[in-house]
């Protein structure tokens, strides 16, 4: 249940970030766009929890936003389905190579930390990923995601044909 919930969810919360996303679009002198996407906390919880929907053991997902970092909470039944387990853990969003790039960290399962070589398991998957999903766009990049108490911003820069001639 650990690996189904915290994957899914990720994915699919960064997948389906434009979906609730706040959005406001300019076009920049060179003809490219930039697009400033903004998802707020309630909203970014809703998506991961879309994403843990189809883990029949899934029950809920709480997303605490800090300055820097969210703070990530799932709960579900083991896979036996005779026990509640919770799985937390601490996420880093950042700018790598002009894609959005995580981090996990301080992870536990019901209080217990979890082993440093899975969480790195879990950041080697996540990159892979999202390295995938940044190939599907050449023309968009990322130039800036920050986290803030309420919300995360999303700055994207995507070229257009004009931008490329």
């Amino acid at each position: 249940m650990m690996k189904r919930i915290f994957l899914a969810g990720l994915l699919a919360a960064f997948s389906l970030v434009v979906t609730a996303c706040q959005i406001d679009v300019e076009r920049n002198a060179d003809g490219s766009l930039q697009i400033e996407a903004i998802i707020a906390e309630d909203d970014l919880a809703k998506e991961i929890a879309l994403g843990i929907a189809e883990d029949p053991d899934a029950e809920s997902v709480t997303v605490d936003l800090k300055d820097g970092y969210a703070l990530i909470e799932a709960v579900g039944k083991n896979d036996f389905g005779n026990r509640t387990e919770t799985v937390s853990f601490r996420l880093e969003l950042f700018v790598v190579d002009d894609h959005l790039g995580a981090e996990v960290s301080d992870a536990v399962w019901n209080g217990i930390d979890i082993p440093e070589e899975i969480v790195e398991l879990w950041n080697e998957e996540l990159a892979a990923e999202l390295e995938a999903g940044a190939k599907e766009d050449p023309d968009s990049t990322l130039a800036a995601v920050e986290i803030t108490e309420d919300q995360v911003r999303f700055e994207f820069r995507v070229e257009t044909e004009q931008s490329k001639s």
